[in-house]
Parts: structure tokens; sequence; C-alpha cells
């Protein structure tokens, strides 16, 4: 049996749900999920394989509607790339209206590349009848090749989007064999989901800004994972730790619970504040 494989990009707008798609595709938590917007501030990998066809998918930051629009920084991370998408995935939120500049921006990005879908998401907050107008309205300004009403939060419609994604996906060989998250890469990922612990407990006092440094010590019957929260501020350090340290064991807790189904195995937290000097 021939190999298949093929790139795939989640673009949309701010909060779409991109990463939760992602995360649902490949049944993975790999990028974080937030109420706040831009959490994702780099592109992330996800992989699935599936009998005979490797999935990769790319996540990249909210598409900002205002004049940063086309940053260098999202040119560089994406745009300039395009060649080697084999498909877009441009998600929207059905219970959003969408306005003529944001229709311009979709006609914009998705210019870029040779293929894309439209996923319209969240599908379960919305009437059948405001769905089927979203689609008429978008479907007569933007000609995509296809069209996924979707939940991805409950997953339905997935299945669908999955099995046409794989019968598009061209030949050829895999590009990783043998999948597997390098230790950067866990570590990363494991910085990401206490960053997400921490947007969902703090919705305001707490900036994007934040940054964690993860590491891993594997022993015999545990892992050891030692993270450092590094925030701007002293009083941010003393939000986050909370009164007697009730705050930042709430978010240990929850973290090491997902860590632990992660590694499928015990997981020791060590979790630190620490203000970060400007140097």
């Amino acid at each position: 049996m021939n190999k298949k494989c093929g790139q795939i990009l989640i673009s949309g707008f701010p909060n779409a749900g991109k990463s939760t798609l992602i995360n649902k595709l490949i049944d993975s938590k790999i990028s974080i999920v937030s109420q706040k917007i831009q959490t994702t501030n780099q592109t992330i990998r996800g992989v699935l394989n599936k009998n005979d066809c490797q999935l990769i998918f790319y996540d990249t930051p909210g598409i900002i509607t205002k004049k940063k629009y086309f940053s260098k920084k999202l040119s560089r991370d994406v745009f300039n790339n395009s060649e080697s998408i084999d498909l877009n995935l441009f998600v929207l939120d059905s219970t959003l209206k969408v306005n003529l500049t944001q229709i311009e921006n979709i006609k914009k990005t998705i210019s870029f590349f040779k293929r894309n879908f439209l996923i319209i998401n969240k599908t379960d907050l919305i009437s059948n009848e405001k769905l089927l107008n979203q689609i008429k309205l978008i479907y007569n300004e933007i000609k995509f090749d296809e069209i996924f009403p979707v939940s991805a939060k409950k997953k339905r419609g997935l299945l669908e989007l999955l099995d046409k994604i794989i019968s598009i996906t061209p030949e050829r060989k895999w590009i990783f064999n043998n999948f597997s998250l390098s230790k950067k890469e866990m570590e990363f990922k494991l910085s990401e989901i206490t960053r997400e612990k921490i947007f969902w407990l703090f919705n305001q006092e707490i900036p994007y800004s934040i940054r964690l440094v993860s590491k891993i010590e594997k022993k015999k019957n545990l892992n050891l994972v030692t993270q450092t929260i590094f925030v701007n501020k002293e009083s941010q350090k003393a939000i986050l730790i909370g009164n007697k340290g009730l705050k930042i064991k709430k978010i240990g807790t929850s973290a090491r619970i997902e860590m632990q189904e992660v590694f499928k195995k015990k997981v020791f937290l060590d979790l630190q504040v620490s203000v970060e000097r400007k140097k």
C-alpha cells in the first residue's frame, strides 16, 4: 500500500477554535486552548498517523484584522511556506457575523494556498437556519473548495472532515517515521498545559507575556516535572501564588492531572513563580 502524507494549515480569526480543532482531530492536546485571544504565539505541529496516511497540522496565531494583518512574523512563519501546504482549513466562528472587511481578509488569506476548506465551527451554539444563512453569505462571496459545519468541542462533523482530508492527501513518503515528541517538544507541551490553567483561572489579572520553562526528569515510578512561571512584576507573582498559596496549588493540581494523562504515569510537579528581571 502506498504511503500518503499531507501538510495542513489551520488558519482563521482569533478565538474561532483552531487549537481545539487540531486537538480533537489528532486526539491529543498539543496547543493551548484559552478564552483569551492570541495565546498561540507560534506554529505548533500535530501529527496524525492513520493507516497509510500521515497528516501534519500547523497552527497559526489568529489572523489580525488591523494593520498588522500581514505582519512580518506571520508572513515568515506561514505564508512564505505556503507552497508546501497541501490544504488550508480556514476556521470561522459560526456565532459571529462576518463583515465586508473580514471577507476581504479571508480572500487574502486563502489566496496563498492551492486548496481551501471552510470550517464553520461552534455549530452547536446556533440554529440550523442561522447556519444555512452563514453558509450562503460566505459562499456567495468566497469560493471555498469545500465547506464543513462542525463543532470541534463536541466532535461533531470531524470524522467526515477527516475522511475528506485523507481522501485528497497526495501519495508521498512520510515526513515523520515512528513519530514521537522530542524532549524539547514535550517540555513545550507541558508548559502549554500549565499556561492554559493559568489563563482559565486568571481571566484579566495575568498578561499573555508570562513565560514558562519546564524540565523533565524521569524516575523509576514517576516523572518529576519542574516548572518556573516567569512574570513581569512582583504583584503578578503574588496574584499567581494567592492567599496561603491556594492559587498556585490549584494550578499545579489541575496541570499535574493532565500531565499524568500525557505520560500515562504518575507525575510530581514542582511549580515555582519568579519575576523576570529585565536586563
